[in-house]
């Protein structure tokens, strides 16, 4: 047999089919995993979206994950309500300890010497 051409093997493509699935593929898939079709579709009806809440799993990507991360990171940290400054409160004055001077001897300073 002689090798065929290019143009002879896209011809000869276009032509073919790809042959349709056997109809008991779907009964020898479930009963591999020990429940029929109908069983199947049956138990994903009755299971409650509450259940896969506790359940389930959703799939993302690292990089999504990580930048989600980071948003709600940054959100916390500028949501945070600023701290409130604190006054330095003044020292407290008390006269208990008061004692009056016992002699007097003002000095009389006069401007600066020339």
């Amino acid at each position: 047999m002689e090798p065929l051409n290019e143009n002879e093997l896209n011809q000869l493509l276009r032509k073919w089919e790809a042959p349709g699935a056997p109809p008991t593929l779907t009964s020898r898939v479930f009963a591999k995993q020990g429940q029929s079709a109908s069983a199947l579709a049956r138990s994903l009806k009755e299971q409650s979206w509450w259940r896969w809440l506790l359940t389930g799993t959703v799939r993302i990507p690292v990089p999504v994950a990580v930048a989600v991360a980071a948003v709600v990171v940054l959100w916390i940290y500028h949501s945070r309500p600023n701290p409130v400054p604190r006054v330095a409160q003044p020292a407290t004055v008390s006269l208990a300890d008061f004692k009056p001077v016992r002699q007097l001897q003002p000095v009389v300073v006069t401007g600066g010497q020339k």
